[in-house]
């Protein structure tokens, strides 16, 4: 009878921990994979750089580190969003259709002063959020915008979600970017950088290896501190509102607090 037991609480343990702990973990077996197998090191370069982002929050958890370093540096950053971010919360009682918008524009703004970009160097597009992959008005809106703030500001390397990031946005993000840098005909470097490619998925069945070609890894150790702490500023997207739940599972920012952030480079 106590063995049946035993055996009958074992059993639970190991379903609970294959459906509540198994991706995460597969999850933290993959990105460190990358971290440390599969990417080459690289160094900061002193090349003016844009951000481009989806959605705010998405320059601060997969170029934070990044941005900081060139900073320091005096090195000039420009930070472009994408879309106005409304989406978030739309199926909160207490939020209306895209009134979490200025709060996430504010968070933006907050952020990106902790590490080290001015206001007049953000700029956003207001596209309506989750809906760049389907209207192609607003793509057309998007590339226009893009092509002419590459064309303006001429940056020298231009970081922007992966082509594979399994968010329609994200995706599309990367499309549009790639399109306006070829439309202003200059030589740009182009990097990727990550928000959701390896988050609960399965490598070789949602994610190829030639997804995680070219990949290369930046220490940030030296602001790391910032980082978090730019990143802890988005709370709309982290901590429950007015008990409304929070929109980040638990454990997906773990990978965003470590000493290397990883970009590919096509």
């Amino acid at each position: 009878m106590q063995i049946s037991r035993f055996v009958e609480k074992i059993h639970g343990k190991l379903v609970w921990l294959r459906k509540y702990k198994g991706p995460e973990l597969q999850n933290r077996l993959q990105h460190y994979s990358l971290l440390y197998l599969l990417s080459q090191p690289m160094a900061l370069s002193e090349k003016p750089a844009m951000i481009v982002a989806p959605h705010q929050d998405d320059e601060s958890f997969g170029c934070g580190g990044l941005i900081a370093l060139k900073r320091k540096q005096g090195i000039p950053v420009q930070v472009v969003f994408v879309t106005d971010g409304a989406a978030s919360h739309s199926w909160h009682p207490q939020f209306k259709s895209g009134e979490i918008a200025p709060i996430r524009r504010e968070e933006a703004i907050a952020a990106l002063g902790i590490l080290g970009v001015e206001p007049e160097h953000i700029y956003f597009l207001d596209q309506p959020d989750g809906r760049l992959k389907y209207d192609e008005t607003i793509q057309q809106q998007a590339l226009t915008a893009l092509t002419e703030l590459i064309a303006t500001l001429q940056p020298g390397e231009v970081y922007v979600t992966h082509r594979h990031d399994r968010s329609a946005d994200h995706e599309m993000t990367y499309q549009l970017t790639q399109q306006a840098i070829a439309a202003t005909g200059l030589t740009v470097d182009l990097y990727q950088y990550y928000i959701w490619l390896l988050w609960k998925t399965w490598l070789f069945r949602e994610v190829q290896w030639q997804d995680l070609a070219g990949a290369y890894r930046l220490p940030i150790a030296a602001v790391k501190t910032q980082k978090r702490q730019a990143v802890e500023t988005y709370k709309s997207q982290y901590l429950s509102l007015y008990g409304g739940g929070t929109l980040l599972p638990p454990g997906f920012l773990n990978r965003f607090f470590l000493p290397y952030e990883v970009f590919f480079k096509p």
